[in-house]
């Protein structure tokens, strides 16, 4: 029968980012291309020379460049192409398993930049504390200023290891999240996900659902009843991952895209119960 663990959370990591330059005993910046070698969901140049520590803030920058020739191992061989936009992203040294994962930040505007705080481990287990995609706003399709108001919620893994991820998405709208700071914090436990925007629960994902399809807490599993398996639900310790990239595709920045864009960062804190 299922217990649920009362313990409070403690904070074990912090970066407030107040010095003027990334701690990379923390994290370890992106360069070059990182995972999507196929460029499906992005197309860009990663470089440290995005990243600015001022003013108390994490800045990950996207900028419209030209990088001619640019060879990166695209897992198979070494391939060498043209690039048009340079981006960010940072990668936490230590993986980390369930707790309460924070971020205070504004997030970046303009179509084809999309702003991502989010977890990432062995086995392709991921879980998208927020992707605000500006181009993928569907409430706002029809604003040349694309928004970023969709908030994207998702979780992933390989359960079958047939090499494809099994996932879970949901997302909601709410306020221009470029505007000003918000805090986004994700809560994640053997049993359950949860998705809060300053302080609210936007959204509640369990390990194991009733016939029925509805959520149980930890308290509430009995051993003898059959549940329905959240085959997305993450298993394995990850690294934090923030980025700020260029959408590929028809999802591309078009010319009214103003670039530099700035996806800004407060804090970053990760608390074990």
């Amino acid at each position: 029968d299922g217990r649920c663990n009362l313990n409070p959370y403690i904070m074990v990591f912090e970066d407030n980012f107040d010095g003027n330059s990334l701690d990379t005993s923390k994290w370890t910046p992106a360069k070059g291309v990182i995972r999507d070698f196929k460029h499906t969901i992005a197309r860009q140049w990663f470089t440290p020379n995005n990243i600015e520590v001022s003013d108390g803030t994490l800045k990950l920058i996207t900028k419209r460049d030209t990088l001619i020739n640019q060879c990166f191992y695209n897992g198979t061989t070494t391939a060498c192409e043209d690039f048009y936009f340079t981006a960010a992203q940072i990668d936490s040294k230590e993986k980390f398993e369930h707790g309460m994962f924070e971020i205070s930040c504004k997030i970046a505007k303009g179509k084809g930049v999309a702003s991502s705080f989010w977890t990432y481990g062995a086995e392709m287990n991921e879980i998208d504390v927020f992707e605000f995609e500006n181009e993928n706003d569907v409430f706002n399709k029809f604003n040349a200023e694309k928004s970023p108001k969709v908030h994207n919620m998702n979780s992933h893994t390989d359960y079958d290891g047939d090499g494809h991820t099994e996932d879970c998405p949901s997302n909601y709208k709410g306020p221009d999240f470029s505007q000003s700071f918000h805090v986004f914090t994700l809560i994640w436990t053997p049993h359950k996900l949860e998705w809060y925007v300053d302080g609210q629960r936007k959204r509640l994902s369990t390990l194991f659902y009733t016939m029925l399809g509805q959520a149980t807490s930890c308290d509430e599993l009995k051993t003898l009843n059959e549940y329905i398996l959240n085959k997305a639900f993450p298993m394995n310790a990850m690294n934090i991952i923030v980025d700020n990239i260029i959408q590929s595709g028809n999802k591309s920045p078009d010319k009214k895209t103003a670039f530099p864009c700035y996806y800004e960062i407060d804090y970053i804190r990760y608390y074990r119960q």
